[in-house]
């Protein structure tokens, strides 16, 4: 059957998160590859209707919260008109059985496409006249409705082998199974990550917004008020740090920045109580190019497990597009972004090696700013847009 658009030929694309909403990308300012597929589906003109959908939410805790539990509201993202969709049912927390996920995820297609007749004012939404962009997998895998045309997954993590949920593991297998099987496009941010879901995904690493990072910032005064020489670390703050490599780093460092969001009470307190390290909450965008171009040498500490070793950084494009030299474990993800600045060693070297990086300096702006234009979002996302636009 033909793709039908009606009187437009610009395909309709619904947007899906993973299991974040809409609010979490504005109030982290997009930075984060869903928030930029997002954007970068907004941006483009070959996109007809814009819907963007998140995941299911429950009406008890919606309720509670006292948040609306309406099914569509009118959004604007980058300037442009949008709908957004707001699925409930009773619970938040999906399934352990795939029989289970598979229904409840079908109803889910059911809600997106009532939502989309809506948006056109359709009765029924006609076949196979929308395009699903999703990060989530069930979404990819089980949303099975009549007016998907075309199916675009992307994977930012291994949700089968992440500590937090392990007992969905198997339910995220078959998943990827059937992401390998129904997908028109697939898209992951690490080879790693690639090589678990199906061998016809595409890599796309994570990048930077280029309009942030590109201008030097004046330095921030309370890191620049910190002993020399500085050590930063950015993102999630919990257990995914190796505490001795931590502790070295301290007790080499004039400094040590943890800045990001407190994603583990115990972990937080541990750093607090070492001497020369500083945490700082999450800042915005522009602060916290600021904070990172104000140190003098970017880390990543984290311990090895296979969740890990299939992310792509986000905080080393940071790093270096602050023209800072990165110490790192040996993570996959890791190697061929900028061999040039970046010392990947053992964990039992790492001692050594942050001595040997301490000496490298900054990068030349020329270096710099070359980074930026290679890894910008806006050149990350070409290949997901085409792929929704058909």
């Amino acid at each position: 059957m033909e793709p039908s658009h009606g009187a437009s030929p610009r395909p309709d694309v619904f947007f899906g998160f993973s299991y974040e909403m809409f609010d979490d990308a504005v109030g982290r300012e997009f930075c984060r590859p869903p928030d930029q597929t997002l954007l970068a589906l907004a941006h483009d003109a070959r996109v007809g209707r814009l819907l963007v959908a998140d995941p299911w939410r429950s009406y008890a805790v919606s309720a509670a919260r006292r948040r609306p539990v309406r099914l569509v509201e009118d959004i604007t993202v980058a300037g442009r008109e949008a709908i957004r969709v707001r699925p409930h049912r009773l619970r938040t927390d999906d399934s352990a059985e795939i029989g289970t996920v598979e229904r409840s995820y079908r109803r889910y297609g059911e809600v997106l496409g009532r939502a989309l007749a809506r948006s056109r004012g359709e009765r029924e939404p006609r076949p196979r006249s929308a395009t699903l962009v999703t990060y989530h997998p069930f979404a990819a895998a089980f949303c099975d409705s009549a007016w998907i045309d075309r199916i675009v997954y992307f994977g930012q993590d291994d949700w089968a082998t992440g500590e937090g949920v392990s007992r969905w593991w198997e339910v995220y297998r078959e998943a990827y199974r059937r992401i390998d099987r129904r997908c028109d496009a697939i898209f992951a941010v690490s080879e790693e990550l690639a090589d678990r879901v199906s061998p016809r995904t595409e890599v796309v690493p994570n990048g930077v917004i280029a309009d942030v990072w590109r201008p030097r910032h004046p330095a921030d005064d309370r890191i620049a008020a910190l002993p020399r020489p500085r050590v930063v670390y950015t993102g999630t703050i919990d257990d995914r740090l190796e505490r001795s490599l931590v502790e070295t780093t301290a007790g080499m460092a004039g400094s040590v920045v943890m800045i990001g969001y407190p994603g583990d009470a115990g972990t937080i307190e541990w750093l607090r109580s070492l001497d020369r390290v500083h945490v700082f909450d999450p800042v915005g965008q522009d602060e916290l190019a600021a904070m990172v171009q104000a140190c003098d040498i970017g880390m990543i500490p984290h311990r090895d497990d296979p969740c890990i070793r299939a992310m792509s950084p986000l905080k080393l494009y940071e790093y270096f597009a602050a023209g800072l030299p990165v110490l790192s474990v040996d993570l996959p993800p890791v190697h061929g972004v900028d061999d040039e600045r970046v010392r990947i060693c053992r964990r039992e070297d790492w001692a050594s090696a942050l001595a040997q990086v301490l000496g490298m300096g900054f990068a030349t702006e020329q270096h710099r700013q070359a980074f930026v234009d290679a890894v910008s979002w806006e050149q990350r996302m070409r290949p997901v847009v085409d792929a929704a636009v058909g």
